[in-house]
């Protein structure tokens, strides 16, 4: 069983570990091995490997589970500041979220601007202009994830 347990590891702190299912042929073939021999342990890696079953997607997905990011309480403030205040330009977002040093804010928001959960609707690429920043159709998922998971709190 060591041995078993040592494949599986390896191939979950893969990267990129595949399907499990594939090993189940070479795995049961190390078990029965010292127990019924190599004919039984050939019969189990010939074996066909089992299909996956289909898991549809629920309409009502975790948005939260798939953002490519963590979420920091930073994070979390800034995008709820957004939310809230359409159209917020980079420094209501600090006073609203919290934080001063406007160059972090300027991080988060090009980090979340990235991620698309947030756009600049102002004339923010012209130097100078204020941004005006909204949440985008993702962005207002994730915003409603959040506000839903603090009021269960």
């Amino acid at each position: 069983m060591g041995g078993v347990l040592a494949v599986l590891h390896g191939r979950l702190v893969e990267k990129n570990p595949g399907r499990l299912t594939e090993l189940t042929g070479p795995l049961m073939g190390m078990i029965v091995l010292p127990y019924l021999g190599p004919v039984a342990a050939r019969k189990e890696l010939d074996r066909p490997v089992p299909k996956a079953p289909a898991r549809p997607r629920p309409v009502n997905s975790d948005p939260l589970r798939e953002l490519e990011m963590r979420l920091t309480y930073r994070t979390v403030r800034v995008l709820m500041a957004v939310g809230t205040h359409p159209g917020v330009s980079n420094r209501r977002v600090g006073d609203a979220a919290g934080i001063s040093d406007q160059g972090q804010i300027s991080k988060l928001l090009k980090r979340l601007r990235r991620l698309g959960l947030i756009e600049n609707k102002g004339a923010g690429a012209a130097r100078g202009e204020p941004n005006a920043w909204t949440l985008t159709e993702r962005g207002r998922e994730v915003h409603g994830a959040i506000s839903e998971q603090s009021t269960r709190s």
